[in-house]
């Protein structure tokens, strides 16, 4: 399974988005968060992991 991140550069604007890609087999998921100001980044990778764990 991969799982590359992606992070919006600075200056984010009124909103910071991260996202990530999963694949596992013939399956591609998005995991896309975006929030007013600034998207932490535990609860982006928790919420990452727990979805690729899903996927397994």
């Amino acid at each position: 399974m991969s799982s590359p991140f992606h992070d919006e550069a600075q200056p984010y604007g009124a909103e910071h988005d991260r996202q990530a890609y999963l694949a596992a087999g013939d399956v591609l998921a998005v995991v896309l968060q975006s929030r007013e100001g600034t998207a932490h980044a535990v609860p982006f990778r928790q919420t990452v992991v727990l979805q690729s764990q899903l996927l397994g």
